[in-house]
């Protein structure tokens, strides 16, 4: 859980912002949450960046990835426990098909790994298979 809340923090840190899970009363499905957004809030970072919407700033386009890279590692070791919240947005498939999950994470990790921030145009190709992998997992994974 320390692990998970660790990434939690450094994910909400890098994008300047600080999370609050409302209406997740279970301690382990709020960090997940918190989690989850904090990785949202480095995927706009770095969308934008890549399309222009904000200026590219290398400094913080790295760290953004290095917040991805680290949160992609945390995903599946913070769904092993089952723990449910009726305000979770998890679907329960993630504990009837763990190993679906885990390789949906996996796919997730590898492409995080492949982010190249050297520039936008760069940024873009590399990012257009993470968000790929995101939509996969959620499509399957996440209450819509």
């Amino acid at each position: 859980m320390a692990i998970h809340l660790g990434l939690t923090v450094a994910l909400a840190l890098v994008g300047g912002i600080v999370y609050a899970a409302d209406g997740v009363s279970n301690p382990e499905v709020r960090a997940r949450v918190e989690l989850m957004q904090g990785y949202k809030a480095q995927m706009k970072l770095l969308s934008d960046a890549a399309s222009g919407a904000q200026p590219f700033a290398v400094d913080k386009v790295a760290a953004a990835i290095t917040a991805l890279q680290a949160g992609a590692e945390g995903l599946a070791p913070a769904f092993r426990a089952k723990a449910d919240d009726p305000a979770s947005q998890a679907l329960p498939e993630i504990w009837a098909a763990p190993s679906e999950f885990r390789q949906k994470t996996a796919k997730l990790v590898k492409t995080a790994a492949a982010l190249d921030g050297s520039e936008a145009g760069a940024l873009a190709g590399t990012l257009a298979p993470v968000q790929a992998a995101c939509k996969d997992c959620h499509g399957r994974f996440k209450l819509q």
